[in-house]
Order: C-alpha cells, then structure tokens, then sequence
C-alpha cells in the first residue's frame, strides 16, 4: 500500500518535466488531472484487491487514478 504522502515524495524524484501515461488496454493514454477521483470504497483485503462499497461492509477513503 502506498499512501498519498509516499507517491507525492516518490513523484519528487521522477523527472518533473515528464508527461505521465497510464495503461489503457493494450496502449497507453496521457493522464489529465480530471483523470483521478476520490471515492469512498471498502477495506483492501489481503491481497490488495478492493471492492465497491457495501452497506453492510466498512468503507475508507482512496484516490483513484484511470486504468482498466
């Protein structure tokens, strides 16, 4: 798991001029800021996975970034 904190510092030591893609399918596609979100969903489960929220499950708070 990584936190926002951890990507903001990790992102520091990338080149800062870079464009940034993500993995759409079988290419690529250039992100935008609108591109991540927020969204309440349910607790990770061990191996990372993450499921939609459910009322009867707890929920925390992600940002999401695009992707399939």
């Amino acid at each position: 798991m990584i936190t926002v904190a951890q990507l903001i510092a990790h992102l520091q030591t990338l080149p800062q001029d870079a464009p940034v893609a993500y993995s759409m399918y079988s290419e690529h596609c250039l992100m935008e800021v609108s591109d991540i979100d927020v969204a309440e969903l349910g607790i990770a489960r061990p191996d990372g996975w993450v499921h939609d929220a459910r009322p009867d499950k707890p929920t925390i708070t992600y940002v999401l970034f695009p992707g399939n």
